[in-house]
């Protein structure tokens, strides 16, 4: 074997993980079909900015190959699929569409050189029952090898934030690991153990279990953040001197709820929370169950951006301070601003935007956009200010005192 793993999925997840398991000593060939990207990495140079990235592609470079072929992978013990699935929203299904893409690759080239074995490690989000549904008989189809005997499967998905992304694999809360049989689990956590930089807790689970497990997860944290959401609503109708944040932090003292997510403010958004919350409800759905706490949160999320839609009013000139759906991040997915322009808010205004990470925004073709370099002077040429999702880092200090500022985390 020439390499410990052929990782395939180089995107805001992947590389990230790829690159932590490269600079810990593992062989690792990247396989991405992005040749833009390729082109990058290829010259050592982060394709976004995501905090130690760069720093994990110079200390991998001696363990890490970047390409398009999956020539390589049947010198690998394992494969690890990190790619997107994107949810459907019209019914909030995934499309399992680039997994099974890159199942289908990795086991043509498996049949291709001969290998007897191998190992399977996917990390990509999916509904509940794709993977004995849709992976493994497409694997047995392929390659005529059968589950336990000549291959393996694991699922052991990604419990991390963009932004904090190379740290939350490092140091993650917990490790959850589903595979066909414990042996494997146990192999399988002591690859991932090598990049590990803790002693998290570890729950080895069936494949089943792993999949609804995961996003079980990011519906729970969306009950938290639209309570907090629908909190910070009643807070502000009930009376303007009741600070939601006073009560959020004080009932988040106690163990039972804690302070994590806990924070009123915009509408939940990102590519995580909105989609795990409707692939819950179509997995209810499928056994004639409805989530009906999910629906409520999906209900008050709607509710807290029309909340601050009303709030901007007859504002013909609305400045825009940070795109991204968290600080942090130049990540646009579901956030508000996304909302916005979905909801044709901005079409008839002229909109002012500053963000730190304008660069990241030239191709997502925002040309309703004026970019502002200083903030000053954003300040300037609007009647309104929206502070989209909370970023304390710009400069608040010289708001001009007639400008309507939309704030909905309270941090003016």
């Amino acid at each position: 074997m020439n390499y410990d793993i052929s990782f395939i999925g180089l995107g805001k997840l992947g590389l990230p993980l790829a690159t932590n398991f490269a600079k810990r000593g593992k062989k690792v060939v990247g396989i991405d079909l992005n040749e833009n990207l390729l082109r990058t990495l290829n010259n050592d140079n982060a394709p976004w900015i995501e905090e130690g990235l760069q720093d994990n592609i110079t200390k991998s470079s001696d363990n890490i190959i970047y390409t398009n072929s999956y020539s390589k992978v049947s010198e690998s013990e394992f494969s690890i699929i990190l790619v997107n699935t994107p949810s459907k929203e019209k019914d909030g299904s995934f499309s399992n569409e680039y997994v099974i893409s890159s199942l289908t690759s990795i086991c043509n080239e498996l049949v291709s050189s001969g290998k007897p074995s191998h190992n399977f490690i996917l990390s990509s989000t999916v509904m509940p029952g794709s993977i004995y549904g849709e992976f493994i008989p497409l694997i047995e189809s392929i390659t005529g090898w059968k589950i336990g005997i000549e291959f393996n499967f694991a699922y052991v998905p990604d419990f991390v934030a963009i932004g904090s992304v190379i740290r939350n694999f490092h140091l993650p809360d917990f490790v959850l690991i589903g595979s066909n049989s414990r042996e494997y689990g146990d192999e399988v956590f002591l690859l991932y153990a090598r990049q590990l930089q803790n002693t998290p807790p570890t729950s080895f689970v069936n494949l089943k279990e792993g999949e609804l497990a995961k996003v079980a997860l990011n519906a729970y944290i969306t009950t938290k953040i639209s309570f907090a959401n629908y909190l910070g609503i009643l807070a502000e109708k009930l009376d303007p001197e009741i600070n939601v944040d006073n009560i959020t932090e004080a009932i988040g003292q106690d163990k039972r709820i804690g302070s994590l997510y806990l924070k009123a403010g915009a509408p939940y958004g990102g590519t995580c929370f909105p989609r795990d919350t409707w692939a819950f409800m179509q997995v209810s759905n499928k056994v004639g169950m409805f989530a009906e706490q999910m629906a409520a949160n999906e209900k008050i999320n709607n509710q807290t951006l029309d909340n601050i839609v009303s709030k901007i009013g007859d504002s013909e000139k609305i400045g825009l301070i940070g795109l991204g759906f968290k600080p942090g991040t130049s990540v646009v997915t579901e956030g508000l601003v996304e909302k916005l322009i979905k909801l044709n808010i901005l079409d008839s205004k002229e909109v002012f935007v500053h963000d730190s990470f304008y660069q990241s925004y030239e191709n997502l073709g925002y040309s309703i956009f004026n970019w502002i370099n200083d903030i000053e002077d954003l300040y300037n040429k609007v009647d309104t200010v929206i502070l989209c999702n909370g970023d304390k880092s710009y400069d608040l200090s010289n708001l001009p005192s007639n400008l309507k500022v939309i704030d909905p985390w309270r941090i003016n």
